[in-house]
């Protein structure tokens, strides 16, 4: 299922700069304009240049001179500390300038590009530009229908994932970059040993960003490879005022049912931090989080008992993993019958939309279109504010609403 963007949603980003308006380069002595601040070039005197202000992505800034423009991105994977990553974007037949030797200079625009992640090829497919994607990581997780359908044809290759990249392919792909993310530091050896086989490299730190607008972010970020700041920017834009507008409604609702998240696994159950992606949903949605005062944005693990304790007399309950219905929820541990949600038959999960192979598109297309997710939400949380909307990403496990 596509959604496009033209007036008015792997295994969850890829946010992608900064401000409200974008500009493709700047020219020395153009004006500032609304969103850029004037800095010095450190490099070379008497030359200026422009920084995009990030809004809400906190993982990377682009820097524009004269003729090329900089990109870095800050602390790319879980535990790092001042560790950052500069990329040196000329336009083809552009001179490169001088004094970056440690960076990586790319020529843009890119024209081949290998995704290994599928909310790169998300983002990507919002900036309609997929038939520059000609490699991904893990076919049977995509659920873009056009990337799907080149993969079919053998116009696009996997080239694996993790320790099982297939290196061979992905020389001969001949990438103008190879887009990757980083879960720790062994990305960093990753990088080196393709940096060595002479490709280009970047680094996408998207899934590390706290808030569904910041990950949106990120598709400036990418647009700026492809010389298109501006109309991610307007994309951007657009989605930021929709899901404003939706957020603004749940805000002034005064009954805010209580959520809860998640399942157990082997008895422990993984709690996203109250200032996590998931969290920043249900405040947005007008609900409350149970786990919301937990201060941290990644998940901790609790025991059956401190969860039954708080969470079984929870309204609501989302996002129970692989689970489709009642019966398999009870798998994993029959006392789950006991929480007021299941009595209530009010569990819903994010696993509408799914490709054959178990591709799950709240993980692809969901990271762009973040305002439909919210309204899913608020269509479960508050059924009376959006009677019309109908569930995309969601679905309930009992098969209904009420």
């Amino acid at each position: 299922m596509l959604f496009i963007i033209k007036s008015e949603f792997t295994k969850t980003i890829l946010t992608i700069l900064i401000p409200l308006l974008f500009l493709s380069f700047v020219l020395p002595g153009c004006k500032q304009e609304q969103g850029y601040t004037e800095i010095s070039k450190p490099s070379e005197e008497n030359e200026t240049s422009y920084q995009i202000n990030s809004e809400f992505a906190e993982g990377f800034k682009i820097d524009y001179y004269s003729g090329y423009k900089k990109i870095t991105v800050y602390n790319p994977w879980q535990g790092a500390d001042d560790m950052n990553y500069e990329y040196l974007l000329v336009r083809k037949g552009e001179k490169i300038p001088g004094g970056f030797s440690n960076h990586s200079v790319i020529e843009i625009p890119v024209e081949r590009v290998i995704c290994l992640s599928t909310t790169h090829v998300a983002m990507i497919d919002l900036l309609e530009k997929t038939h520059t994607i000609f490699g991904i990581s893990g076919k049977e997780l995509i659920n873009n229908p056009n990337i799907r359908k080149r993969i079919i044809n053998g116009e696009v290759m996997d080239v694996g994932y993790d320790q099982n990249l297939n290196y061979e392919n992905i020389i001969s792909l001949k990438p103008d970059i190879v887009m990757t993310y980083g879960i720790n530091a062994e990305i960093a050896g990753f990088i080196l040993k393709l940096k060595e086989l002479g490709i280009n490299v970047v680094i996408n730190a998207e899934y590390l960003e706290k808030t569904p607008l910041a990950k949106l972010e990120w598709i400036k970020f990418i647009g700026a490879f492809y010389g298109i700041e501006q109309e991610a920017g307007d994309i951007f834009d657009t989605i930021v005022a929709e899901y404003d507008s939706i957020k603004n409604i749940a805000f002034k609702l005064e009954r805010k049912p209580k959520v809860m998240i998640g399942l157990p696994w082997k008895d422990t159950w993984y709690i996203p931090g109250g200032k996590s992606f998931a969290a920043r949903f249900i405040k947005d949605a007008g609900g409350e989080y149970i786990w919301g005062k937990l201060d941290s944005k990644i998940a901790r693990p609790m025991g059956f008992e401190t969860i039954y304790n708080k969470a079984k007399d929870a309204d609501i309950w989302i996002n129970p993993g692989d689970i489709d219905n009642l019966e398999a929820i009870l798998t994993v541990d029959a006392r789950l019958k006991h929480f007021k949600p299941i009595k209530n038959r009010k569990v819903f999960n994010n696993n509408a939309i799914m490709n054959k192979t178990g591709g799950n598109d709240y993980w692809e297309s969901g990271i762009t279109h973040p305002q439909i997710i919210l309204k899913d939400l608020v269509r479960i949380f508050h059924p009376e504010v959006l009677p019309d909307h109908e569930l995309v990403y969601y679905k309930n496990i009992f098969n209904q609403l009420n």
